[in-house]
């Protein structure tokens, strides 16, 4: 315990000032998501829109990734990750406040699509960022560090959201449910996303990172088939499968199988999301003792053993599992892509990790949309048992990852 805290120590006094930057640049992107994944839907309902609207934009905001994750991640390799990111940061504040400019649909769809394509192009590109200022061994507490700051500063948001709209009403002296107070408080998100690119674009001076002497796996210089790359992915894809089971359910899970209330559910995804949190910070030390390969898929099959915790009839035994599933889950995805990026030629970066993006994103949404029959009909035991499978499937899949790496 003492080496780890003596490792991490000596980690973070390693870490560059263009690393801070990047990781002050999540924490502000992050909080700008945060807040709008909150008042969104609010704001849809103050237009007069249904629930099926916020579905269909839902869809179309995660659907942008899909569709353009592959040629963004072309532009990366084109055009450089820095450059891309501030890119995706400028437009995705510009996006919003176009979304909250307009009221059809019509309009919503395509400026939501916008805001989806700069969130994705900005969450790919800052992976081969950091890749190409860190060293190997900070490289994992790194990408920990930007993970977690992601996860926890989600918190933050839906706390700080949820007084934004009260606090617009008494400026404005109009209603909280009333169009221009939810107007008002979603303008802080076009604010952060805009203030996020600060951090990269002035006074970041992007460094050649001083490599240990003896790597224990040299990037290959040589450029990869489109089907090793398509390998390297294959870990989120299963991963994506094994959360669109689940997570887009696990409200009505806790209420349907428990009987809880709304506020207890809340209080339950809030446990969740500080367990995704804490757990990013965990696979650092574990790299550091395992190696990317195997603390990346040992950690992943951690998840397994967490859910199979989520069968008990015992409400603690499962809040305890759905917490661990949570902090596996999210120690280990930093170490694959981590992993990834150390086994990818420096110019095919972009593409390996829109790559991963997108089959990640067609897993869950294919998973979700069969999860929500299979529910109909069997309840919850047979999506938890194909979600296991699917976090041991993927845990196998970046165990043999190094002889694709060769």
């Amino acid at each position: 315990m003492f080496s780890f805290a003596a490792r991490a120590r000596a980690t973070i006094a390693r870490i560059s000032p263009q690393v801070w930057r990047v990781l002050t640049h999540s924490l502000l992107f992050g909080l700008a998501g945060s807040i709008a994944d909150l008042l969104f839907n609010f704001y849809l309902v103050s237009l007069g829109y249904g629930a099926d609207t916020a579905g269909l934009m839902a869809t179309v905001y995660r659907g942008a990734g899909a569709l353009l994750g592959l040629p963004l991640g072309i532009l990366i390799d084109r055009f450089g990750a820095r450059a891309l990111l501030v890119v995706g940061a400028i437009g995705f504040g510009i996006a919003y406040a176009l979304v909250l400019m307009v009221s059809q649909l019509w309009a919503l769809i395509l400026f939501v699509f916008l805001a989806g394509a700069a969130n994705v192009l900005t969450l790919t590109a800052v992976v081969p960022l950091l890749t190409g200022i860190t060293d190997e061994e900070e490289r994992a507490a790194v990408f920990g560090m930007n993970a977690s700051a992601g996860l926890i500063i989600g918190l933050v948001g839906s706390g700080v959201g949820g007084l934004l709209p009260g606090t617009a009403a008494l400026f404005l002296g109009v209603a909280t449910n009333d169009t221009v107070a939810y107007r008002m408080a979603l303008s802080i998100v076009v604010v952060l996303g805009c203030l996020s690119a600060l951090p990269v674009l002035i006074g970041f001076r992007a460094r050649q990172p001083v490599f240990s002497p003896a790597p224990l796996v040299a990037a290959p210089q040589r450029h990869m088939p489109p089907m090793r790359l398509v390998r390297f992915a294959l870990p989120s894809l299963l991963l994506g499968i094994g959360g669109g089971l689940f997570l887009p359910f696990q409200n009505l899970f806790f209420r349907t199988v428990f009987g809880l209330n709304d506020a207890v559910v809340g209080v339950m995804l809030a446990m969740g999301a500080l367990g995704m949190g804490l757990g990013a910070l965990m696979g650092a030390p574990v790299a550091a003792r395992l190696g990317l390969r195997r603390a990346a898929s040992s950690l992943r099959f951690g998840a397994v053993f967490a859910v199979a915790l989520m069968f008990a009839p015992v409400l603690p035994v499962v809040v305890v599992g759905y917490m661990l599933r949570g902090a596996f889950v999210a120690a280990s995805y930093p170490l694959n892509d981590a992993l990834v990026m150390q086994l990818t030629p420096l110019r095919q970066r972009g593409i390996a990790i829109s790559l991963m993006s997108v089959l990640w994103s067609l897993g869950w949404s294919a998973a979700a949309w069969i999860s929500g029959h299979i529910q109909v009909h069997y309840g919850f035991t047979p999506v938890l048992a194909a979600s296991l499978v699917a976090y041991a499937l993927s845990a196998w899949a970046i165990w043999t990852l190094r002889e694709e790496g060769r």
